[in-house]
């Protein structure tokens, strides 16, 4: 079993109650105008909305939400805005984006950008058959850079990286905030990578007004076995009818002598996992295990896990990257 393990850091915690709507104005800082085409939108789902002539905007989710509303407006810094109990946001003000020259960097970059950007791909959107199928619109807004000295490959980009997944039929806006791939040595000499870890904000959109039946079965596949789905079945209680078999080492166990699951008023669920390792099976092909590193942890009525740093997978779900990602609100077929 591979034992690298993903970090992804998406800002993301869901709650269910009700239908919420949020209203608010954007303007420009500096001048007090109405910013118009000010992309607003859920953190991580297909949920967005532009501002108008005025600056305003109105966001309804079927469901209450505690996901975080992106305001984001080209030239401008991003805003990232807990609605949380409100449903007039008042006026947001963004601050006009200063372009800096480079870091200095002391220390001579080795590598090519060929290569940096061969690794960048490979980890973003992983080497999965969607990964195939995806591809990065503006890979020429993406800096990259490669420390020998720290053996850490970063990425810097001031737009949304902006990628076109022609497997599950979404158009995503990732608004990168950091991306590092480090390396590390094992005991045999051998140069292998130790983490990959990246954050940032998403928006999904459909490439077609009318879903393809093709998509909707390719979406269904990348959902069944994913980490959304293994947390959708971990809070209902129902991993095994799910197809998930819990191991200790080798050893298959009840899943919920080692899962203490106490549901809450909200839909959500307070989780303890009471060994901090465990290895999962999903149907009888996917290997891969999932890390504890803090309880208890949160799983709200989307399947959305918080804090969301706490978990970590591995195995074949820790090789997952934005390719194989569904938006958040995304609903099973089943």
């Amino acid at each position: 079993m591979k034992t690298t393990l993903f970090f992804l850091f998406a800002f993301v915690f869901l709650k269910v109650t009700a239908q919420q709507t949020v209203t608010g104005y954007v303007l420009d800082a500096n001048t007090k105008e109405p910013l118009i085409g000010t992309s607003v939108f859920y953190d991580g789902t297909t949920i967005g909305v532009v501002t108008n002539t005025k600056g305003y905007f109105s966001i309804s989710t079927e469901k209450n939400s505690t996901a975080p509303l992106v305001i984001s407006y080209f030239g401008y810094k991003n805003k990232i805005i807990s609605a949380v109990g409100k449903k007039d946001l008042g006026t947001i003000y963004l601050q006009e984006e200063v372009e800096q020259l480079n870091e200095v960097v002391l220390e001579p970059d080795t590598w090519s950008r060929e290569k940096k950007l061969r690794i960048f791909r490979n980890q973003f959107l992983g080497t999965t058959l969607p990964a195939q199928k995806c591809k990065i619109l503006n890979e020429d807004d993406i800096r990259l850079y490669y420390s020998k000295k720290e053996d850490v490959l970063y990425a810097y980009v001031n737009k949304p990286i902006i990628v076109v997944n022609k497997f599950l039929g979404y158009k995503l806006s990732y608004y990168l905030q950091d991306f590092e791939v480090r390396y590390k040595t094992n005991v045999n000499g051998f140069r292998l990578t130790g983490s990959v870890f990246y954050a940032g904000t998403a928006l999904f959109t459909e490439i077609n007004k009318k879903v393809k039946r093709k998509y909707v079965k390719n979406r269904e596949i990348t959902y069944l076995g994913s980490t959304l789905h293994f947390m959708r079945a971990l809070s209902a209680k129902r991993l095994t009818e799910e197809n998930f078999r819990i191991f200790k080492e080798s050893l298959e166990v009840n899943p919920y002598d080692y899962y203490k699951v106490e549901k809450i008023e909200d839909g959500s669920a307070k989780v303890v996992q009471s060994l901090e390792r465990l290895n999962i099976l999903y149907n009888r092909w996917s290997n891969s295990f999932v890390v504890v590193t803090q309880n208890p942890f949160y799983i709200d009525a989307y399947g959305n896990h918080s804090p969301v740093d706490v978990v970590l997978f591995g195995g074949d779900m820790g090789l997952l990257r934005i390719a194989n990602t569904l938006p958040l609100n995304y609903e099973s077929v089943k």
